[in-house]
């Protein structure tokens, strides 16, 4: 949904309000305290003064905010802002960094990097989620993320960069995850976890550190010199165009990512990358996430 679109579903913050609850309850409003079927909407002062929406249950009589445990709780935002910052995510192939959403729905860069994160952390798949199966070709790479450190040399440079093994499906989804190294056993267990052990073909690079990791009667090496000297690189063209269209967006958008928060980047890019058909329902199943996940508070983001 584009922000055109978005402005004409939801002219003003009751029309907002009125689809985050057909999408939180569509067969109705049931209470968050003890499930009960028959809640009313009131209206009571918040603590700025202003009058605010709440539901009360009709059996327990608790009071609750049509937002309360969901990735929305205790913000004070408009939802129309909520639903802009949404939109311009999952619209945003590259992603869009909190500095743009500050500028475009009207934020302080504080309040926007926090809308961001809490976004982003329903832009994620299951951890349940493996790719490949039994006619799906999956190929598996690693990269490095980071640059150097202004003022203390190549070798801490070197040092500060992190690992990213990605696996692609070809025609089909990524996955793309930080790892300590590229030693075996941290390669190894995001295979391991994420990798269908029906895949019938797992194509790789020439590193020999895959021999070990991968059935030899499904493993495909691919040759990179040979592929460049041909100029037909297609053994793992999947995946690494993968990895330069998210370093492209840390270049144009982001500019500098801190190791800590990589994967939820990375989490973001993959969930949007793999419903890169779907655009006109992206912002209605990202609104759902939000409402079906539990809070995130901002001391969770900041360690």
């Amino acid at each position: 949904m584009n922000l055109y679109s978005l402005a004409k579903k939801f002219p003003n913050e009751d029309a907002a309000l009125l689809h985050l609850i057909k999408t939180r309850w569509p067969y109705g409003v049931r209470c968050v305290a003890c499930d009960h079927d028959k809640c009313w909407l009131v209206e009571a002062k918040g603590t700025t003064g202003k009058p605010r929406k709440l539901f009360q249950c009709s059996d327990c009589l608790y009071q609750f905010s049509p937002t309360a445990n969901t990735l929305f709780h205790d913000s004070h935002l408009p939802l129309t802002k909520w639903f802009a910052a949404i939109a311009l995510m999952v619209e945003a192939k590259k992603g869009v960094s909190a500095n743009q959403v500050k500028r475009h729905v009207g934020l302080t860069y504080k309040t926007a990097w926090y809308v961001c994160h809490r976004i982003r952390e329903a832009m994620q798949e299951e951890k349940s989620t493996k790719l490949g199966g039994e006619s799906v070709t999956v190929e598996i790479d690693e990269t490095y993320v980071g640059g150097r450190k202004r003022g203390s040399g190549v070798k801490a440079g070197r040092k500060a960069k992190t690992v990213v093994v990605g696996m692609a499906e070809r025609n089909g989804r990524i996955h793309l995850q930080t790892v300590k190294s590229i030693k075996n056993r941290h390669v190894g267990a995001v295979l391991k976890d994420k990798l269908n052990p029906d895949t019938k073909n797992v194509v790789t690079d020439g590193a020999k550190r895959y021999r070990g990791l991968i059935s030899p009667e499904k493993h495909t090496e691919g040759n990179h010199r040979r592929e460049l000297y041909n100029k037909n690189w297609t053994s793992t063209q999947t995946v690494e165009n993968a990895f330069s269209l998210f370093k492209r967006g840390i270049v144009g958008n982001y500019h500098q990512l801190s190791a800590e928060h990589l994967d939820r980047y990375l989490g973001e890019f993959c969930w949007r990358y793999n419903r890169r058909g779907l655009q006109p329902w992206m912002f209605d199943m990202t609104l759902t996430n939000m409402l079906n996940k539990k809070p995130l508070p901002y001391k969770d983001l900041t360690f």
